[in-house]
C-alpha cells in the first residue's frame, strides 16, 4: 500500500471522462464536476473539512479504529462465527453466515471494478485504489451486524438493544476513520453502510422465517469476540507504524 497525495484534480477529471461515457446511473454517482452534483460537492466539503481538523493524536486513533476493520481482523472473526456455527450442528445459519459475508465481498469488488471512482488521496494500488463503495463500511455493517443478531436474538429486548446500539457505534467509529482519514469520500461510506444494512436486514429476516427458534449462542460471543481482541491487537501492533506514514495528511 501506498500513499500518493491528492486526487482531486483526478477525480474531476474522472467525472468528466464518466458523463462523455454515460449518462446517468442508479449505482455510480452522476458525472459531473463537483459545483455540478450535490452529492459530489458535499463529498468534496467534507474531504476538505476532515483534514482541517487533524493532528496527531487523533490521526493516530482513527488510524488505529481503520485497522479494527482490516481483514486481518475481520476474517478470523468471521471463519470462528463459522466454525462455531459448524460445531453446533447450526449448518442452514452457517450458509447463511457464507451468503452474507460472500456476497458482500462480491458487491464491493465488483463495484469497485466497474465504477472505478478514484480515492480522495492515492493510497493504495490496484482494485483498492478505487473507494467505492467503502468495503471497510460494507463489511463492518455486514460481520459484526450479522454476528449481533446471532448473539442476540436468544436475550431479551434490553439486552438486544444494548447489543444493537453497542455494535453500530463499532460501525460507525470505524466508518467515520475511513473518511477521517481520507480514504473515502462520505458518498462512500454511505453507500457501504446502506447496502451493508439493507443485506443483512434481509437476511436476518429470511433466517427467522425459515429458523424461528432462539437458541441460545452466549459462547458465539465469547468466541468472536475473544478473537476479535486478539486479532486486533496482533494486527494493530505489527500495522500501525506502517500506517502512520500510508495516512499522513498531505
Amino acid at each position: 500500500m501506498r500513499r500518493c497525495g491528492t486526487a482531486i484534480p483526478w477525480v474531476r477529471a474522472w467525472h468528466q471522462r464518466r458523463r462523455k461515457r454515460s449518462g446517468s446511473g442508479v449505482l455510480a454517482i452522476r458525472a459531473s464536476r463537483p459545483g455540478d452534483d450535490p452529492l459530489v460537492a458535499a463529498d468534496v466539503q467534507i474531504h476538505a473539512a476532515l483534514q482541517t481538523i487533524r493532528f496527531p493524536l487523533l490521526d493516530s486513533l482513527m488510524i488505529g479504529a481503520s485497522e479494527l476493520g482490516d481483514a486481518a481482523v475481520t476474517v478470523p472473526v468471521i471463519l470462528v462465527v463459522l466454525a462455531w456455527l459448524v460445531w453446533q450442528g447450526r449448518l442452514r445459519s452457517a450458509l447463511y453466515w457464507i451468503a452474507a459475508v460472500g456476497f458482500a465481498q462480491l458487491f464491493v469488488i465488483t463495484l469497485k471494478f466497474v465504477i472505478r471512482r478514484p480515492r480522495p488521496a492515492l493510497m493504495y494500488d490496484g482494485l483498492q485504489g478505487f473507494s467505492f463503495p467503502s468495503n471497510h463500511a460494507t463489511l463492518s455493517v455486514v460481520t459484526y451486524g450479522f454476528l449481533a443478531f446471532f448473539v442476540a436474538r436468544a436475550w431479551g429486548h434490553v439486552a438486544r438493544r444494548r447489543i444493537a446500539i453497542t455494535t453500530a457505534l463499532f460501525i460507525l467509529l470505524i466508518s467515520f476513520s475511513r473518511l477521517y482519514l481520507g480514504a473515502h469520500w462520505f458518498s462512500d461510506v454511505l453507500a457501504g453502510i446502506s447496502f451493508g444494512a439493507a443485506w443483512i436486514a434481509t437476511a436476518a429476516v429470511l433466517h427467522h422465517v425459515g429458523d424461528g427458534s432462539q437458541r441460545d449462542a452466549s459462547s458465539l460471543g465469547v468466541a468472536s469476540f475473544a478473537t476479535f481482541l486478539v486479532s486486533a491487537a496482533i494486527h494493530v501492533a505489527m500495522q500501525h507504524g506502517v500506517d502512520l506514514t500510508v495516512y499522513a495528511p498531505r
